[in-house]
């Protein structure tokens, strides 16, 4: 016998109910009267023989094999999506969405020059930004909630599915504050002595990496004191204290980071991941997505020309 496919409507309201956490919610935000998805779901956990949530008083949990079916089902609902948006603009008509994540650092390097452009040529678009590491969202751009990802990456964690395009090479910097008594230091070693902020929203890779660089020079590893989630609370407990931390080096073209903050210029680079574009390589991007991704590859070479001196 010829097994029956689910309905696409009931992939949605799958994905609705898993995304918020109810029935009733989920209704809400269809909406569908509450019995009518609860049938949905019902007929679709017959269709596939498991259970997809687990009941609770204050609504629902998909089970082990219901997260399994939510991931596929929300691939596919963006598979849709971009299916749509990609006739429509085909037809010249640049409506849609795309969503992109950057890392703070990329964000600050090349997202000034990339939102005036796009917002100029494709006004009637959404462009959705995250702020993110790779590690993160990875698994949102297998499944298509994301287009593609512009940030460092170590290219040894990406999966084989992935399409990893560097743009351009990186630096970090130690950071302090103005007139810090060890401003003029040119070597780790005249900071070992110093206490430090670690910025965590890094990538543990990264984390380790800190401590790494110490170990490299011959060095006991530094004196952490604060442990921050977050750049900007970074920011002020370097600027307010006498604490010193490594940031990549596009922070200090922030503008209030020039306001109290220095670099601490040591003879040798410490140097960081790439800048990478991170994208799918097993399914192409939308017409607007790729000239997303175009007008970020020439935002990408004009920075590069610019840090190198070159422009």
């Amino acid at each position: 016998m010829e097994k029956t496919f689910v309905k696409l409507s009931h992939i949605r309201d799958v994905v609705a109910v898993a995304e918020a956490g109810s029935l009733r919610a989920a209704s809400r935000q269809l909406g569908i009267t509450q019995p009518t998805i609860t049938r949905s779901i019902r007929d679709t956990e017959n269709e596939l023989g498991v259970s997809l949530f687990t009941r609770r008083a204050n609504g629902v949990t998909p089970t082990e094999l219901g997260n399994i079916f939510v991931r596929r089902a929300m691939a596919i609902q963006s598979e849709l999506r971009r299916a749509y948006e990609e006739l429509e603009q085909a037809k010249g008509n640049f409506v849609g969405e795309v969503s992109v994540a950057l890392s703070s650092a990329s964000g600050l390097a090349l997202m000034p020059s990339i939102l005036g452009a796009f917002r100029r040529t494709y006004p009637n678009a959404l462009l959705k930004l995250t702020e993110s590491l790779f590690q993160p969202i990875e698994h949102n751009i297998l499944t298509g909630e994301i287009d593609f990802y512009v940030g460092p990456l170590d290219e040894h964690l990406s999966a084989a599915t992935l399409s990893v395009e560097k743009l351009f090479d990186n630096r970090r910097m130690v950071v302090a504050r103005k007139g810090h008594p060890l401003a003029g230091t040119k070597t780790l070693a005249g900071l070992r002595d110093a206490q430090w902020v670690r910025p965590s929203f890094s990538t543990q890779y990264g984390e380790v990496e800190f401590e790494t660089m110490f170990h490299n020079a011959g060095l006991e590893e530094p004196e952490v004191v604060v442990h921050c989630q977050s750049a900007l609370m970074t920011l002020l407990a370097v600027a307010n204290s006498d604490l010193l931390t490594v940031l990549p080096m596009q922070w200090m073209d922030f503008a209030p980071s020039k306001e109290g903050l220095q670099t601490i210029d040591l003879a040798d680079a410490l140097h960081a991941a790439p800048i990478c574009i991170v994208r799918r390589a097993d399914v192409p991007l939308t017409p607007l997505a790729e000239r997303l991704c175009d007008l970020t590859r020439k935002a990408g070479h004009n920075y590069h020309l610019r840090a190198s001196g070159l422009e």
